[in-house]
């Protein structure tokens, strides 16, 4: 990524949003905009609308049990009311209530990284939050088109308050 490249950032909105399941394949990256996450998608996406107790249309990306290293662990799903037993090799995301600043990303998705660059550097000091400790997500609703990677998506991280 180019680093004299930079991401503007609108305001975020604070969201408070209940436990959700999420439900989907997952793998531990060893750093940020990993390259192994798009075909992680590309095995994914057939899932969806097929899973057992599938919650909305929406699909998630979970990041959490980040390391020092930079060491995270990916899953992509969809919310579920409750977890499936099939398939068993997919991964299963408890994550409770909590406050989330939410960042829109307007751009093609291969310059998501970009945008969660602009939020860590600074997108939340500017606005006054403070991240806590918890699982971010990407989210992708209707307007997300996958063939294209056009559409947007949301960021949501956690914040305290």
């Amino acid at each position: 990524m180019e680093p004299s490249i930079i991401t503007s950032l609108s305001t975020p909105r604070l969201v408070r949003q209940g436990a959700l399941l999420i439900f989907g394949l997952g793998q531990r990256c060893p750093a940020a905009g990993h390259a192994g996450i798009p075909s992680q998608w590309n095995r994914f996406v057939l899932s969806i609308g097929q899973i057992e107790g599938q919650a909305g249309s929406a699909a998630y990306g979970a990041i959490y049990n980040a390391d020092d290293s930079g060491t995270y662990d990916y899953v992509c799903g969809v919310e579920v009311r409750e977890f499936p037993a099939e398939p068993k090799e997919f991964a299963r995301v408890r994550i409770p209530p909590q406050s989330y600043a939410v960042f829109e990303h307007r751009e093609h998705i291969s310059a998501i990284a970009g945008t969660f660059r602009a939020i860590w550097e600074h997108g939340l000091t500017d606005t006054g939050y403070e991240a806590a400790d918890g699982p971010a997500l990407e989210r992708y609703d209707q307007r997300f088109d996958g063939r294209t990677g056009l559409g947007g998506c949301e960021i949501w991280v956690p914040v305290i308050g």
